[in-house]
């Protein structure tokens, strides 16, 4: 970050740009889930089959909601644009993810398309941190899940770059 004395203003570089947006979201996406994990232990008692595998995937789904966050709001120019993105893009993979029910019970087509689905992969290996099941190998989950935060995170750290949509 450099400061110009004559003005006042403070200018950020892309990379400093991108990590503080998505820091920033992933902070508050980690407060959340400690504190609905608090909430939820006097009632529940939940304990942790695997603690590196809530950790992993606690982390990457925060990366990944983070970076699909900043892109929202890149793309958007009214506020009702961001809707959009939740309405018709995480609440379908959300539903489709196997989060309310085993992805082995659907229909073919469906079930081999939930693969694809990085919601899927993120529940899949939080669940197995939680209850040590999974659906899936948990290699391929854990693969897929990196390959797609590191993709987000060049994008959004290209669109930076570019200057795409900033006002300076």
């Amino acid at each position: 970050m450099v400061a110009h004395l004559n003005t006042g203003r403070f200018d950020c570089g892309y990379g400093e740009l991108t990590v503080g947006f998505t820091l920033g979201a992933v902070t508050r996406g980690v407060m959340v889930g400690v504190v609905t994990w608090l909430c939820v232990i006097p009632f529940a008692g939940i304990h942790a089959e695997h603690p590196w595998a809530i950790l992993y995937y606690g982390l990457a789904a925060c990366l990944i909601m983070a970076f699909t966050g900043v892109l929202a709001a890149l793309w958007a120019v009214k506020f009702d644009h961001l809707a959009t993105v939740t309405n018709f893009v995480i609440m379908p993979l959300t539903f489709l993810s196997g989060t309310f029910y085993s992805v082995s019970r659907m229909p073919e087509p469906f079930r081999t398309a939930s693969r694809f689905n990085p919601l899927f992969h993120l529940i899949d290996g939080f669940r197995y941190g939680f209850i040590g099941q999974s659906e899936q190998p948990l290699a391929f989950g854990a693969v897929f899940v990196l390959v797609l935060a590191v993709t987000l995170g060049v994008v959004v750290w290209r669109l930076f770059a570019v200057g795409y949509r900033l006002k300076t």
